[in-house]
């Protein structure tokens, strides 16, 4: 009897091959560094590089492209943190960092035979990524499957079944980088990468219109092919049969075959993704999760899965069309803009059932006090989306599930009716919050999450009946003021140097609001009354609010955020300048190089004050709003102008 044993996975690493592919990705990251680079090569007109989109198959699964690399990294320069980094002041820690990156990468750059300097000098032009369903070999290419002689028909069946479905539902992907001028510097790592692969496999070379693409074919049943091919400046490289031919014949106009550019889904999404901004998007991604999930689940063989997924999909999973984005320098008055859609198709039933947003109130509270990191108001029908995940939930668990799992479990434990008590209650806002507690610890970061009520008394009632029978885990105390529940805490062993969380409620006017700081329930109790100021006196909030009215153009957002780009830089900032943080570098470099350098960077360097960097952040903000075909967001963080400040 023979059993059929495909090899798992695309191919075999060695360690060069995984150094070789690591300095592909940094290639692919070295567009975000400040390096001075020559501009994009220019190309023919008649045989110019086409955007990725038409050079993509159409059923891409999901991709990303940035538009041009030197142009986003001569935009660097100009953006607050390129500034930033060639402030006199903060150059040495500057340099002094970017010479330890490269003498930790040093390792790498005998491998693969360049520096650090003329790997991130690499990509010039559009840089691009999909991935998406890989052709399997076809005729005397396509390596027999490997056999024993120790199991049953059944067995051998059920092995080949399996190797069948993983060769048809396997992924493949494809990248593109246009290196210019420098291409020579990226065929360097590609040679050192094929010296490697070819030992594995069979090498073929196949020419196209003058162009040479290298076919690397598995040896073994279950790989996939490797080709790729470099053409006036352009290197493409690609997993699964034809992967990197395609896009040639693309390039070429020699292929009829449909392109992402055709996916109606696809360009429904990005055109949704285009804002009302002037300039062409320096990023974009397309993902499409659903059908990633299909092909995954189809390629596993679970019968349990397979039973399941269908109820899925008929409950709404099918409807989620895809998600896509665009990110745009900004101008004067922006640093950067985002547009991000998620296509949903109608009905919003099943599992869609539970995205409920709606318009409402989106101004901060008079107890949100001004120096938080992050201000996020909600709108949301929580009754509607209760009651549709119950209805999810009876589909998997029996009629009633929630009412058995959740409900009377808790109006046992509690004496709390979650329809009536607490969903019935919700006025369907919610305000997420974020705050540092000082002194700077690793856990420093404080959430605070708020529900507006309906009726406050009703909820004080509640909480007080739920601290009669509660009363070994939760105690009442006072602050500022007004009565705080508190729950146990974490034990005595709890390490000294963090922050010990206070998991904390309190009812404030017609808010229940939840911390794990009892400092933070404070200063809201305080701003509330008017000892505090508030965010929504700061004059940066009424910028960034004043600049959303304008985004959203008469549109009702269900969700607004506010980011305070400085004060969520200054935990880091305190963390490195902590002397706790320094010593636990220190002992963590005595067993790893990489640590050690980073460890003598710090001490070598004394970081200026905190407000030389605060002067190069400006806050964020983002909205959401509710669309027949699906959720729109938007995101831009103003120009910071350190002259100002």
């Amino acid at each position: 009897m023979t059993v059929i044993r495909p090899h798992s996975g695309v191919f075999r690493v060695s360690g060069s091959v995984k150094t070789a592919v690591m300095s592909l990705a940094i290639v692919a990251g070295g567009m975000l560094t400040g390096l001075p680079t020559t501009s994009a090569a220019e190309k023919d007109k008649d045989g110019a590089l086409p955007g990725a989109p038409r050079l993509f198959p159409s059923d891409t699964l999901a991709y990303i492209r940035l538009d041009d690399a030197a142009d986003l990294r001569q935009d660097l320069k100009s953006s607050s943190l390129g500034k930033m980094i060639q402030d006199p002041k903060f150059r040495p820690f500057a340099d002094d960092l970017y010479a330890t990156l490269k003498d930790l990468f040093q390792e790498a750059s005998d491998e693969i035979g360049i520096g650090l300097d003329e790997l991130l000098a690499i990509p010039q032009g559009q840089v691009a990524f999909a991935l998406h369903p890989a052709k399997p070999l076809e005729g005397d290419e396509k390596p027999e499957l490997q056999s024993d002689e120790d199991a049953s028909e059944d067995e051998i069946e059920r092995r080949k079944r399996r190797a069948e479905l993983r060769e048809q539902y396997s992924f493949g992907f494809t990248f593109l980088i246009d290196a210019g001028d420098n291409i020579d510097s990226l065929m360097k790592i590609v040679d050192r990468f094929e010296q490697e692969v070819k030992k594995q496999r069979v090498r073929r070379v196949t020419k196209i219109d003058g162009t040479e693409v290298t076919r690397m074919l598995p040896n073994r049943a279950g790989r996939l092919p490797i080709e790729f091919f470099e053409r006036d400046g352009t290197f493409v490289i690609g997993v699964g049969h034809s992967a990197a031919q395609d896009v040639l014949n693309h390039w070429i106009g020699k292929s009829d075959e449909p392109t992402l550019a055709d996916n109606a889904t696809f360009g429904t999404i990005m055109s949704r993704c285009v804002g009302a901004e002037d300039t062409r998007p320096q990023v974009t991604f397309f993902a499409d999760p659903h059908a990633i999930a299909d092909r995954i689940i189809k390629r596993s063989d679970s019968i349990a899965v397979a039973l399941i997924w269908p109820t899925i999909e008929e409950m709404g999973a099918a409807r989620i069309g895809g998600i896509g984005g665009s990110s745009f320098r900004g101008g004067d008055v922006f640093e950067g803009i985002a547009h991000y859609h998620i296509k949903i198709d109608p009905p919003r039933d099943g599992i869609l059932g539970v995205l409920r947003p709606e318009t409402g109130e989106t101004a901060p509270p008079n107890w949100v006090p001004e120096d938080i990191m992050q201000y996020s108001s909600l709108n949301w029908d929580f009754a509607k989306a209760y009651e549709n995940f119950g209805k999810v939930l009876d589909r998997f668990q029996g009629v009633d599930a929630m009412k058995r799992i959740v409900e009377d479990p808790v109006m046992t434990r509690l004496g709390l009716s979650i329809q009536d008590d607490v969903v019935g209650n919700l006025n369907g806002r919610f305000v997420r919050l974020a705050w540092m507690e000082p002194p700077a610890r690793i856990n420093s970061g404080v959430n605070a999450f708020a529900f507006e009520l309906k009726d406050p008394v009703k909820a004080k009632s509640k909480m007080a009946d739920i601290r009669d029978r509660m009363q070994n885990a939760m105690t009442v105390e006072t602050i500022a003021g007004h009565v705080v529940y508190r729950l146990r805490g974490p034990g005595g062993n709890f390490p000294q140097n963090l922050r010990r969380p206070e998991p904390s409620f309190l009812i404030l006017g017609n808010w229940l609001i939840y911390s794990d700081s009892t400092k933070f329930l404070e200063r809201v109790a305080l701003a509330d009354a008017g000892k505090l100021p508030r965010l929504l006196e700061l004059p940066e909030y009424s910028l960034v609010s004043g600049e959303l009215g304008g985004k959203l153009d008469g549109d009702d957002p269900f969700v607004l955020s506010f980011i305070d780009g400085a004060q969520s830089f200054r935990l880091i900032y305190d963390l490195a300048k902590d002397e706790n943080s320094r010593n636990f570098l220190r002992q963590a470099g005595e067993n790893n190089p990489a640590v050690k350098k980073i460890s003598q960077l710090m001490d070598k360097n004394e970081l200026p004050p905190f407000s030389e960097f605060e002067k190069y952040f400006a806050p964020t903000g983002s909205f959401g709003y509710n669309e027949p075909d699906g959720i729109h967001f938007g995101f831009f963080t103003l120009r910071a102008d350190p002259e100002l400040k």
